[in-house]
């Protein structure tokens, strides 16, 4: 068996099913996850970002960001997403 096995003929691969974006209680996001939820480019969110419009990350390591998740659904339930 192999990855061609299951491409109808003429066709193209079927598509994976997408998983529901849902936010847990609480914790923190990264923005790849983030932009699963607000569907604009990360270009975007950073320029949204430098005008306020978009909340700003927290440290969680030397080289790494997140995004609290209660600012998330607030920016959700505010509309600006």
């Amino acid at each position: 068996m192999n990855a061609n096995d299951n491409i109808p003929p003429g066709g193209k691969p079927p598509a994976a099913p997408a998983a529901p974006a849902t936010l847990p209680a609480t914790g923190l996001l990264r923005l790849s996850q983030v932009l699963k939820l607000i569907p604009i480019s990360r270009s975007s969110f950073y320029a949204g970002q430098a005008k306020g419009l978009y909340p700003r990350s927290v440290a969680i390591g030397a080289r790494a960001r997140a995004y609290r998740v209660e600012d998330i659904r607030a920016l959700i339930e505010k509309g600006v997403a």
